[in-house]
């Protein structure tokens, strides 16, 4: 969280951000730019979904003071060297059409990047697991993800419908197979972990394989789960110099591999039912979210440490100001929401308010 600051006719030009956001305006007075032009007022809240372009300027007398609020992960200025904001420059070309698959594959580039800032990742990078006991307090949670990973492969063979498929079905089996055991037999500390938090988000994977298309079983596995390996691998297996080595080594070299293979499966593909591969796609991303998200809460509660992915506020620091805008999502009024242009409140503006905008 942080405050936003503008003066009269000041802007901040169209951006975007990696992750969701929210603006609350706290005094003043703004119009927005970017994908929608409405003008908000104290009081007036706005959801700035991840990666949609919105643009600022303060209105007189005074411009505008807010609050600018992120959901996951850390701040939009946090890291001064890696902010989350793109400008854009000048008009968005729109160009040429793209097929569904190479939208697929784009749309996979923008949750690779959501999911390479998870809250989690940002713990072990501020030193969550040089603590030994935070440590093997994140294998043993690592070790159900592990073994839900594995049934999830194993169902993915067992329900297959078409043969064009078993090759890479098999292919992929053949170099997952064990892991988890092979992971579990690496540790003499190994303690049990039932959560039914992590156990519900990480079963689901095994479970929900078993009832997709053979296609839409390529998305899931290889576009979402080996794609959030590079990234979880990459964070975690500095801190692995010890524990559980060798299964860190061995990912970080193989799930490269097992992502070009989705890829270049995909991309041989000439009809299918998109809406269904971009809507499994998304669910997959939101439960492997969930699952990080989880494995950090059991880590840092569990071992006593403070949840230090945000930062803490001191008296001696200057105040960070951050310029952020809005998009074209709805906007709050005295506590209704109200489209660009409209005079009466939505009847359905709750329902809306509360789904999650991709």
């Amino acid at each position: 969280m942080a405050w936003v600051r503008l003066e009269a006719g000041e802007e901040l030009t169209p951006h975007v951000h990696p992750v969701p956001s929210m603006i609350l305006i706290v005094e003043g007075s703004a119009r927005t730019t970017g994908d929608k032009h409405v003008v908000m007022n104290a009081g007036d809240a706005l959801l700035v979904p991840q990666r949609r372009p919105h643009g600022f300027i303060g209105l007189p007398p005074n411009g505008f003071w807010g609050l600018s609020i992120q959901f996951d992960s850390r701040g939009l200025y946090e890291d001064i060297e890696d902010p989350w904001a793109t400008f854009l420059a000048g008009e968005q070309s729109t160009g040429i059409a793209e097929s569904q698959v190479e939208q697929l594959f784009k749309k996979n580039e923008e949750y690779m990047e959501r999911f390479d800032k998870h809250r989690l990742f940002v713990l072990v990078r501020n030193g969550l697991l040089k603590n030994p006991l935070a440590r093997r307090r994140f294998l043993d949670c690592f070790q159900v993800w592990s073994n839900h990973f594995q049934r999830m492969v194993l169902n993915r063979v067992v329900t297959l419908q078409n043969p064009q498929f078993e090759e890479l079905a098999w292919l992929h089996l053949v170099e997952e197979l064990g892991h988890n055991r092979d992971l579990a037999k690496s540790r003499s500390d190994l303690q049990p972990v039932f959560d039914p938090i992590l156990e519900g988000v990480c079963s689901w994977f095994p479970s929900k394989i078993g009832v997709l298309s053979d296609l839409e079983k390529v998305v899931l596995v290889h576009l979402v789960v080996e794609a959030s390996a590079l990234f979880f691998y990459k964070h975690v297996q500095p801190a692995m110099e010890t524990d559980a080595k060798n299964h860190f080594d061995n990912h970080k070299r193989a799930d490269e591999q097992h992502v070009e293979m989705g890829y270049d499966f995909l991309r041989k593909v000439t009809s299918a039912d998109w809406p269904r591969l971009f809507e499994i796609q998304r669910q997959g991303w939101a439960m492997l979210m969930a699952v990080m998200g989880r494995v950090a809460d059991l880590v840092v509660h569990t071992t006593g440490q403070l949840d230090n992915s945000e930062p803490q506020s001191r008296q001696d620091e200057p105040i960070v100001v951050e310029r952020v805008a809005a998009s074209g999502e709805l906007v709050a009024k005295g506590g209704v929401l109200h489209e660009e242009g409209e005079e009466e409140p939505i009847t359905y503006a709750a329902e809306r308010q509360g789904t999650a905008a991709e």
